[in-house]
């Protein structure tokens, strides 16, 4: 991944204390995954709270490749081609009328 993209990922704030406080680091990748891997490598604490162990995104969080949904595109399969800005965002559950709502 010598020649990746290089991505600014965002960092919500209930993330933040796992990636020593920033709110924005800086990783490379050819897919989403890739970067969210990177990211997991470089933060350790963030393993497990992004993407599952199959490498699926947790139900907890939505990861946007710029303003775009990756649940809309391939997944952590999504390719980035050039400089990109990719947003993690925690996932709110709410009661309405005794459903769960996720989202």
């Amino acid at each position: 991944m010598i020649d990746s993209p290089v991505v600014s990922v965002h960092i919500p704030l209930p993330l933040r204390a796992l990636a020593e406080g920033h709110d924005e680091v800086t990783v490379s990748g050819d897919t989403v995954g890739d970067v969210l891997h990177a990211l997991e490598h470089a933060y350790p604490g963030l393993t497990g709270k992004v993407l599952s162990a199959s490498g699926h995104l947790e139900p907890s969080v939505d990861v946007y490749l710029g303003p775009t949904s990756i649940r809309a595109l391939n997944g952590a399969e999504t390719p980035i081609t050039t400089e990109e800005t990719v947003s993690i965002v925690p996932r709110t559950t709410r009661v309405v009328d005794g459903e769960i709502s996720v989202g």
